[in-house]
């Protein structure tokens, strides 16, 4: 048994609001990478408009990160609203790809994600992304 390193928030208890709350509580305790940085709430508005149907809230080495679940796509959304990180659309068996740093992630699935950087229309490359893969759900 492995444990996940994010927290699912309960289903029909929260909305962005709450996501965008706990990053104004905890930003005190995120990584050093994290410190300083600015924080950006309407990269997790803009998530939030694709209705995302679960949400989880990072720990440990994804401290900083949220991942969004869609009813209608087989890949989930990694969202960190502190500029200079990017979006990460994960397909396969995303719970094992998270017990990897980002770094480890990248290299062991080279093929089961794809980097979005917030430039130009990021919306849109996320939207067609999640479109696009319609694999196993894991």
């Amino acid at each position: 048994m492995h444990r996940l390193s994010f927290t699912l928030l309960p289903p029909g208890e929260w909305d962005i609001r709450h996501v965008i709350e706990h990053y104004r509580k905890e930003s005190h305790s995120f990584p050093s990478s994290l410190v300083g940085s600015k924080l950006n709430n309407s990269r997790l508005v803009s998530i939030a408009s694709l209705r995302p149907l679960k949400c989880y809230i990072g720990e440990e080495s994804w401290s900083g990160y949220v991942v969004f679940e869609f009813e209608a796509s087989h890949r989930v959304v990694l969202e960190c609203p502190f500029e200079g990180n990017a979006t990460y659309v994960l397909s396969g068996d995303w719970k094992m790809m998270v017990r990897h740093s980002k770094v480890e992630m990248r290299r062991t699935f080279p093929h089961s994600y794809e980097k979005i950087v917030h430039k130009g229309e990021w919306l849109s490359r996320i939207r067609s992304s999640l479109r696009d893969y319609r694999g196993p759900r894991r």
